[in-house]
């Protein structure tokens, strides 16, 4: 088959590949494969391997370095698909109908060898030009192209079934060779990252749903709806943006998925778009691993696994062996591997938590440290977080630094709590979340993990 990957151009783990191919004799069934390293058949249960990795439970990607939780030779070499390289994978093979509805899955070990490595600049390159000369990037493009549009026929059907659209931006600090930060780049979905994310949930349930209909342990990956006084505490907030209906009042505490993602819709393009995701994403419960299906409020999937990451990613390893006791013989040590379940889910969902936190500060420590070089730059930022004490602003670059009370101005500020509003008391100036303020840089210390603006 015509097999490739995309993958960040940094990326040395290649866990995923994709291929696409009509299926005629089907009447214009698409065969969309998701061919995944088979980490399972390298790292057996209970091995020194699997005991380190199990400790570890996922990787570690800082700013400056990879922790892995597999050795290099299996996450950078035996197991990645490197192009032109015979490799081991699980492949779920998913058909799918003209209008992107699985009508079958198939669900075996293989070998592939992906013939091209693609970065999502590249892919998404090929995806917006119209015509290519050479035959290997037409058949790239081919392939690409269906690939997008089907992701977008997904993308539209998980909406409609209530699944949200998070559209966030991410930092990338480049560095160079001393580890110096040289550059901050933003990353945002686009039609390259949008058709694997697609797969990968496409696979992700099939895989979860194979094994939930044959009454399999797995570990599930669930996610509880938001708690109603999470999102009645955004009401008064969002009523200061003119665009917040008194119907959108009415129906967020409810946490009706559409709603939400009508909320997320009537803020896009407008300053306060960052804020009001990212308010509604804190407003949400954290999604967990545990052996009991509760299903998955966020993609609104009645059953979800993760399945796709086996290198990095622990509980991907898991469901992994209990797919492979599912299409053979269970092995020996299967009942030992799903009494386990429960713990390992608890324990694989707070190093996942633990990890996150590491690689977020690790890129905030060198933002800070790369705009220690830009003291009285002015920026525009929008104000992010209000409190008696001042105001938070955060910078396009995802920079995120606070303006004391005191700079704000020689007068009183009262702080109304329910609103988050700042009010001078002689001015009637007003700071409210989502505002577009103008600001200096007074202050970047990357050891104290701290910025300073002023009001410009």
């Amino acid at each position: 088959r015509f097999i490739f990957t995309i993958d960040p151009a940094d990326a040395k783990d290649f866990d995923d590949a994709v291929s696409l191919e009509p299926c005629d004799a089907l009447g214009g069934v698409w065969r969309l494969g998701v061919h995944i390293a088979d980490v399972s058949h390298y790292v057996p249960w209970d091995s020194s391997l699997d005991l380190e990795a199990r400790k570890r439970a996922t990787s570690v990607y800082l700013v400056d370095r990879v922790i892995p939780m597999l050795p290099h030779e299996l996450s950078d070499d035996l197991c990645s698909l490197k192009p032109n390289e015979v490799r081991r994978t699980m492949t779920v093979d998913l058909y799918l109908d003209d209008r992107a509805r699985v009508v079958d899955v198939d669900i075996f070990p293989a070998l592939i060898q992906s013939k091209a490595r693609l970065s999502y600049d590249r892919a998404l390159e090929l995806l917006e030009t119209e015509e290519v000369e050479d035959s290997f990037d037409k058949a790239l493009k081919s392939r690409l192209d269906n690939l997008s549009a089907i992701a977008n026929l997904r993308l539209e059907r998980r909406r409609q079934a209530g699944g949200l659209d998070f559209d966030t931006d991410e930092a990338k600090v480049r560095l160079d060779a001393e580890g110096r930060p040289i550059e901050i780049q933003l990353r945002r979905k686009n039609e390259a990252t949008q058709l694997i994310e697609e797969a990968m949930i496409m696979a992700n349930e099939a895989v979860a749903g194979y094994l939930n209909e044959r009454d399999v342990p797995c570990l599930y990956r669930v996610h509880e709806a938001p708690a109603a006084d999470s999102l009645a505490a955004l009401v008064p907030v969002f009523q200061e943006f003119p665009w917040f209906t008194k119907a959108m009042a009415d129906e967020l505490p409810s946490g009706n998925p559409h709603m939400l993602q009508t909320i997320m819709d009537a803020a896009a393009g407008r300053p306060e778009e960052i804020l009001v995701t990212t308010l509604i994403l804190r407003s949400m419960k954290r999604a967990v691993y545990q052996p009991v299906n509760i299903g998955h409020y966020g993609l609104a999937s009645p059953v979800y696994a993760h399945f796709t990451s086996p290198i990095r990613r622990y509980p991907d390893l898991v469901v992994h062996r209990m797919l492979r006791a599912c299409l053979s013989e269970k092995h020996s040590s299967f009942d030992q591997e799903v009494r386990a379940l429960p713990w390992i889910g608890e324990h694989s969902s707070e190093m996942e938590r633990t990890a996150e936190d590491a690689e977020r500060e690790s890129v905030k420590c060198k933002i800070i440290e790369y705009l220690e070089g830009f003291i009285g730059t002015s920026y525009s930022g929008v104000v992010s977080g209000v409190a008696t004490y001042g105001i938070y602003v955060r910078l396009e670059n995802t920079a995120e630094g606070f303006i004391p009370v005191r700079s704000l101005g020689h007068e009183y500020f009262a702080f109304d709590p329910e609103r988050y509003v700042l009010t001078g008391m002689e001015s009637g100036r007003v700071f409210r979340l989502g505002q577009r303020i103008a600001v200096v840089l007074v202050e970047a210390d990357a050891r104290e993990m701290q910025l300073e603006f002023s009001l410009a």
